[in-house]
């Protein structure tokens, strides 16, 4: 044998993408690269591989990081959530909400696309495609008190954000 050549390079395992278009499964090296990048960004998620398929940790965490004022991290996290398990509903939703608050019309037609791929007779599709509508006719401020109101991402983490904003408004009352 020749000591001069290298190794074939091993074909993936399976010729699949995942929802967001990346190759997957990883080939190793570039799966331990992904795993450290999700640990150092997050480092509220120590084992990622078993992390991001926990939905309920994954609600939490983007909820904190939402209240934190990170929404960008938040759509990251259940972006890459997502990936890892395309099933976890519930992130989807969340990240349906999230492009919808934002009136990110094009992120919200990729990502409902995915979704129906997903979830092909889910009972949401109908709302899906009102919003679709919504957001194509423009801004979206009216729609968000109206039938819609319920695809926000704080409805979402089963929370009612008017004692907050009462909160709010009571501290800015008294400071003046």
């Amino acid at each position: 044998m020749n000591q001069n050549t290298k190794p074939p390079v091993r074909p993936p395992a399976r010729n699949q993408v995942s929802v967001f278009g990346t190759p997957w499964p990883l080939e190793p090296p570039l799966l331990r690269i992904r795993l450290r990048y999700i640990a150092a960004r997050f480092l509220q998620v120590p084992e990622p591989r078993i992390s991001l398929r926990n939905t309920d940790e994954m609600l939490r965490w983007a909820q904190q990081m939402q209240d934190d004022g990170m929404p960008r991290s938040a759509t990251e996290l259940m972006r890459l959530a997502i990936e890892e398990d395309p099933t976890q509903r519930p992130l989807w939703q969340v990240l349906l909400a999230r492009t919808f608050e934002d009136e990110n019309a094009s992120e919200f037609t990729e990502i409902s696309q995915a979704f129906a791929i997903q979830f092909p007779n889910d009972e949401a599709m109908a709302e899906i495609e009102a919003m679709k509508q919504t957001l194509a006719r423009g801004p979206v401020a009216s729609a968000a008190s109206g039938p819609m109101a319920k695809w926000n991402s704080s409805a979402f983490f089963g929370r009612d954000d008017s004692g907050q904003r009462a909160l709010h408004e009571s501290l800015l009352q008294a400071i003046k």
